[in-house]
């Protein structure tokens, strides 16, 4: 009987080692197969032509025109036209506004001039260039006349 309770005491050992054997194998075989990629599926890509209100605005020309400001005590601004790299017909008008509000235009050829009125304290001055193609670029601003 010594002999029986000998095998019978290895019998739960070996089924626990066989056990943690299989548990061993399953593990290495989890961890060598390689891991599920995630999938991606590529949306459509819808184009649609530009339109012509999508086309983009018109560049200004790469001319300069130099302006001259001053204050003219109390309340008035004399704006001068000094030289211009513009040709002819490039430039259709020069808008003058003052502290926000268009206070008229000013001639595009060197020597034009224009007094607009402004406020006794400080202005804020800004000519802007409209060209023949449509751009519009600011030429002058002064926010301490």
């Amino acid at each position: 009987m010594l002999v029986q309770n000998e095998k019978g005491s290895h019998i739960p050992w070996l089924i626990i080692g066989g056990i943690i054997i299989v548990v061993i194998l399953v593990a290495a075989v989890l961890l060598m197969s390689p891991a599920p990629q995630p999938v991606t599926i590529a949306a459509p890509t819808i184009t649609v032509p530009p339109t012509e209100s999508v086309v983009s605005a018109p560049q200004a020309p790469s001319c300069t025109i130099a302006i001259t400001g001053q204050k003219l005590p109390p309340s008035s601004i004399h704006l001068q036209v000094m030289a211009s790299t513009c040709s002819a017909g490039d430039v259709t008008e020069l808008t003058v506004s003052v502290n926000d509000a268009s206070k008229g235009t000013l001639g595009s050829t060197p020597g034009a001039s224009g007094t607009f009125a402004g406020t006794s304290g400080t202005n804020t001055v800004i000519v802007v260039a409209k060209f023949a193609n449509g751009a519009e670029n600011v030429v002058y601003q002064n926010a301490a006349l």
